[in-house]
């Protein structure tokens, strides 16, 4: 009786586990390998890079049509999207330029056509959303390249300030919707940061975090491995919660190596799979 009960037990926790992981998985009918999904704030499209972060193409979800925007080495990492679903931003650089002297685009939705942005800093790119009417501040973060701190600046009164005040080296800061708070990472953990950078970090997990959730509440992420230390052999999806500074593996496939997890409104998720750059949905149960 009593072993009957823990089998039971184990059926039950496992029915658990296997409850919060991701399902309606659905691969996106495109041809080619695409990775880095950033998904639009209305969820109608997601820019997309190729292999090696080369080129950026903005994918239409709905019909599944691919428009290349850059063709260039490295600029498909740290684009952007305007607030309004009409812009994105991106950098790029010629064949004989190094990777620090890319420059800053903008890309219309609606005229299909790129403009120079001199005014914004590469590093800033990532937290850049565009210009807000009428607004009193623009906040971005970034690593400084020389201390290797998360620091913020004000666009509109330049005003700037370090948010990682510990010991360690920081990068790919990640600022949340309404401005906030920030993930950042040191090392393979994640931390989130109020904004200000008067408080120390709060650890929420390990790996790489990539999309908040347009509640502020959820972060996620990705945490790959590998048997030889140079290939991956594995990666699956993870969802922070931001409150109770936990984590849990949404995710769990053999064949699969599922990265860079984009929110696709409140419950569904977007992801690439780094074998063959297929890009999949999935409903997402939080």
């Amino acid at each position: 009786m009593k072993r009957r009960l823990l089998i039971l037990f184990a059926l039950a926790s496992n029915h658990f586990i296997f409850s919060q992981k991701i399902e309606k998985m659905n691969r996106v009918d495109v041809d080619g390998f695409y990775t880095n999904p950033i998904v639009s704030p209305d969820g109608k499209f997601t820019l997309v890079t190729g292999h090696h972060f080369k080129g950026v193409y903005l994918l239409n979800l709905k019909t599944n049509e691919i428009i290349q925007i850059s063709d260039k080495d490295g600029s498909g990492y740290g684009y952007s999207w305007d607030n309004n679903n009409e812009m994105v931003y991106f950098k790029q650089k010629e064949a004989k330029e190094y990777f620090s002297d890319s420059k800053v685009y903008s890309y219309s939705l609606n005229t299909r056509t790129t403009t120079f942005m001199p005014e914004i800093d590469i590093n800033m790119l990532s937290s850049y959303h565009g210009k807000e009417k009428n607004a009193t501040s623009q906040i971005v973060v970034y690593t400084n390249m020389n201390t290797l701190k998360i620091e913020a600046k004000d666009l509109i009164s330049k005003k700037s300030w370090v948010i990682t005040s510990e010991e360690g080296q920081y990068y790919n800061a990640l600022l949340s919707p309404d401005g906030k708070k920030v993930a950042v990472h040191n090392g393979s953990d994640i931390y989130v940061y109020d904004i200000n950078g008067n408080g120390k970090g709060q650890k929420i997990g390990t790996g790489i975090a990539t999309s908040w959730s347009a509640d502020n509440q959820h972060l996620l992420g990705f945490l790959d491995s590998s048997e030889d230390g140079h290939n991956v052999t594995n990666s699956e999806l993870y969802l922070f919660d931001i409150k109770s500074l936990t984590s849990k593996k949404v995710s769990n496939t053999e064949v699969l190596l599922e990265m860079f997890p984009s929110f696709m409104g409140k419950d569904k998720v977007l992801f690439t799979d780094d074998k063959t750059g297929a890009i999949y949905t999935a409903q997402l149960k939080m």
